[in-house]
């Protein structure tokens, strides 16, 4: 456990009644608990030095024995099958307290030993040898010792040094498997890993588990966004961002005093602390950060938001630390200084996991996925001069779920690149098999910003162009405003090699981003379609009311023809069409549809 974490263990109800150990036993074992390696898996190089300490020494046992509270525990062990024995037992117990290797040359003939367990006993132990393993700063966690079943008559000064040296080779080996795993690298504070191994820790106390839970809250504190964050990468590498994070984390640990600090996210750090205190140390860490960051002459303003979870609301520890994240996150997207940790929160969390793993097999699945068919139409004619194609997802468990849950989730991994796939093979052959019935029926694909990241879009439209034998001007490929500010240069690339294929090219939902217009001018599209958020309420909206028949008059002078998305109503229609907008889609013309119905929609209207 964390040394700093001690003060808040103190007293601890329930264990008034138990005999304490010191003050300096509790801090090396608190020091052994920051090694997290007790009940853990066998580590080859310690069992190799034990099998190379029972060879050199010519014993039958040989082991590395670290000195619980209650208990030895063997990390490495030879010619022994115990993986542990009590404390009371243990002749290693006796070594820690001395600077020096303890030698039994005759357990029998010794007092402290004569009668003892393991030595009227099996392993039936007669002579004994112990090294301690101690770490930089002289605290004894343990031993390795070896063991004979016979008595010797002596062990001598060469004896002694290499057992020494031995043993200093698996210290070295315990402090590269605790830096490894539970130490940041980067600012040398314990990580998540350490911090879920602490609560573990406190959850074993004991009787006083329970009370002590009910006065603790977790906190996380996020020093920054990931924009901003990503944006420093760029601007100033990673070594700058590194050395700024450094500066960050000392000036949170000055704000917040003597806490057991805890990094567990590129720029996120938790601590835990008495529930009645907490509130009172994010008033200071808020004005701690009012003031800029400075960090080799660049200031930095930092936007800081926290987590905050009661120790006592938490179920499972190993999902703490997901919880925390979450609410951190949810505190910044509101605009809160923090936010505490709610049940909701966690089950939403659990609902979105369960569904991003879920979408593979629906991608594979011939139930789960289809397309819906939303037509768009010409205002001055009502004639169908396209459909869009919209994804919809049966899921076996939750049923249907809202594209607009799901997509977004897909969107922030890897995933949406396979959704791309699934709609433009299904859209196109859709679009064939109409055109194969004698009418042709243009179909808009919605695609991603991160779709334009590589070849892969460009490259199968190609595949299913020539797979299916269609018009390359049937497709229609439709991206968001938002993916011009990603990255505008690939993404004129991108469109630019998509309009030397014939299919044309739609920007969707413009005005619900924040598009500069001279990215917007230099995009080679064919459509700008207005965001419906504009079109709903432009009837009785008197500022969507100015706005629309500028964008209108701005689309076309760009050398756009412009949809509006939205139309429910014919009034709504019927004054587009006066403002001299070109196209309509909306509830008020058609909702999405089947395939087979979509075909019936445009045959009754021609």
């Amino acid at each position: 456990m964390h040394a700093d974490l001690l003060r808040l263990t103190s007293p601890l109800p329930g264990h008034l009644g138990h005999d304490q150990p010191s003050r300096d036993e509790q801090q090396r074992l608190a020091v052994l608990d920051t090694f997290c390696v007790l009940d853990t898996q066998a580590d080859v190089l310690c069992d190799l030095l034990t099998e190379l300490a029972a060879t050199l020494f010519g014993t039958e046992i040989a082991l590395v024995s670290l000195v619980a509270e209650n208990r030895q525990w063997f990390k490495a062990r030879h010619g022994l099958d115990a993986q542990a024995t009590p404390r009371s037992q243990s002749f290693c117990s006796h070594v820690i307290e001395q600077d020096q290797v303890m030698v039994v040359l005759d357990a029998t003939q010794d007092a402290r030993f004569a009668d003892n367990p393991l030595v009227t006993g099996e392993p039936g132990i007669r002579f004994y040898a112990g090294a301690p393993l101690q770490t930089a700063d002289g605290v004894r966690l343990g031993t390795l010792c070896v063991i004979g079943k016979s008595p010797r008559t002596q062990f001598g000064r060469a004896e002694r040094l290499t057992l020494r040296q031995l043993a200093a080779i698996v210290m070295a080996r315990l402090d590269t498997l605790r830096v490894s795993s539970y130490v940041d690298s980067l600012t040398s504070l314990p990580n998540r890993s350490r911090l879920t191994a602490d609560l573990h820790s406190l959850a074993s106390l004991g009787q006083g588990t329970q009370a002590l839970a009910g006065k603790l809250t977790v906190v996380a504190i996020d020093l920054c966004d990931r924009v901003y964050l990503r944006d420093m990468i760029k601007a100033l590498g990673w070594d700058y961002v590194e050395g700024f994070l450094i500066q960050a984390k000392e000036q949170l640990r000055q704000a917040l005093g003597e806490v057991a600090l805890y990094r567990i996210g590129t720029t996120t750090f938790a601590y835990l602390e008495r529930r009645d205190i907490w509130q009172q140390q994010m008033e200071q860490v808020e004005r701690a950060f009012a003031e800029t960051v400075q960090y080799q002459g660049i200031p930095h303003r930092l936007e800081i938001s926290a987590g905050i979870m009661p120790l006592a609301q938490c179920d499972d520890i190993n999902e703490l630390v997901p919880s925390l994240l979450t609410a951190a996150d949810n505190a910044r997207e509101r605009g809160n200084l923090y936010c505490r940790y709610e049940q909701p929160l966690g089950r939403e969390q659990k609902h979105f996991f369960e569904l991003l793993s879920a979408l593979p097999a629906a991608l594979l699945s011939s139930e789960q996925l289809w397309l819906e068919y939303q037509p768009k139409v010409a205002l001055s004619s009502g004639q169908c001069v396209g459909v869009e194609a919209l994804l919809r997802w049966r899921h076996p468990v939750h049923g249907v779920i809202s594209p607009g849950l799901f997509i977004p989730l897909a969107e922030k991994t890897a995933l949406i690149r396979q959704v791309t796939l699934w709609v433009l093979q299904h859209g196109i052959e859709q679009a064939a098999a109409w055109a194969r019935r004698g009418r042709a029926i243009p179909v808009a694909i919605n695609v991603s910003a991160r779709d334009f990241d590589n070849d892969d879009l460009v490259q199968t439209l190609v595949l299913l162009l020539r797979q299916h034998r269609i018009p390359a001007g049937l497709i229609e490929i439709e991206f968001t405003e938002s993916a011009m500010s990603k990255n505008p240069e690939k993404l004129y690339g991108r469109i630019q090699e998509i309009k030397r294929l014939g299919v044309k090219v739609a920007i969707d939902d413009f005005g619900a981003g924040f598009s500069n217009l001279s990215y917007l001018k230099n995009i080679p599209a064919d459509y700008l379609k207005i965001d419906q958020s504009f079109i709903r309420t432009m009837e009785s909206n008197y500022s969507d009311q100015q706005i629309v028949p500028s964008m209108i008059h701005l689309g076309q002078k760009l050398g756009f023809a412009v949809v509006a998305e939205g139309v429910e109503t014919e009034k709504c229609r019927r004054i587009l069409h006066h403002l001299g907008c070109e196209y309509g889609q909306g509830y008020g013309i058609a909702r999405p549809m089947t395939a087979g119905d979509t075909w019936d929609w445009i045959a009754a209207r021609d």
